[in-house]
């Protein structure tokens, strides 16, 4: 409804607008109040279509969440739960540097430092990412699961598992490319 009210709006006012832009006649008397009104006219239809895209993107994602949300109920109900730990498991980890991007204006040092040696005001930031990596065969073929990566360093990730006694991994039993791991 947004859509096409806005739709609406929108070619009311750009034909009064254009209607209105050269007219010489004097049936209207002052056409100045006219093509102001066309403009907010256009301007409100502009704003329902905004609005109707906000709302169609938003649903959007939020079933998209919902979606997962409920995939994952779906696998702990019905799912084979594997209870994951540090002998059955492997704990991996890979790291990667990432540029630090100042997005401040730079001050005359910064200028002139960078006429001196272009690479003196670059700084990159170590990131580590730790994940899980299971293996099981189903059907006589070994399937790899990988958990989602952490920031957390292996260490840590040790002294959850034996905090937490390991954690859960859920496998649809009758496709087996489909998981959860319960990992924070």
């Amino acid at each position: 409804m947004n859509r096409l009210l806005g739709y609406i709006f929108i070619c009311i006012g750009l034909l009064t607008l254009f209607g209105l832009v050269n007219y010489e006649g004097t049936a209207i008397p002052v056409k100045e109040i006219w093509i102001t009104l066309s403009i907010l006219l256009i301007s409100a239809g502009l704003f329902f279509l905004v609005k109707y895209k906000l709302i169609n993107h938003n649903t959007h994602q939020n079933n998209s969440n919902f979606d997962r949300f409920l995939e994952i109920e779906e696998l702990k109900k019905i799912g084979d739960k594997i209870k994951i730990t540090l002998e059955n498991s492997e704990i991996k980890s890979r790291n990667f540097y990432q540029e630090i991007i100042n997005e401040a204006i730079p001050n005359k040092i910064e200028i002139l430092d960078s006429v001196y040696d272009s690479n003196r005001n670059y700084k990159t930031q170590e990131i580590i990412q730790t994940y899980i990596v299971f293996y099981k065969e189903y059907n006589g073929k070994t399937y790899k699961y990988i958990s989602k990566a952490t920031i957390q360093n292996i260490s840590r990730v040790k002294n959850l598992f034996e905090r937490q006694k390991g954690f859960n991994l859920f496998i649809d039993p009758n496709n087996p490319t489909r998981y959860y791991f319960e990992f924070p």
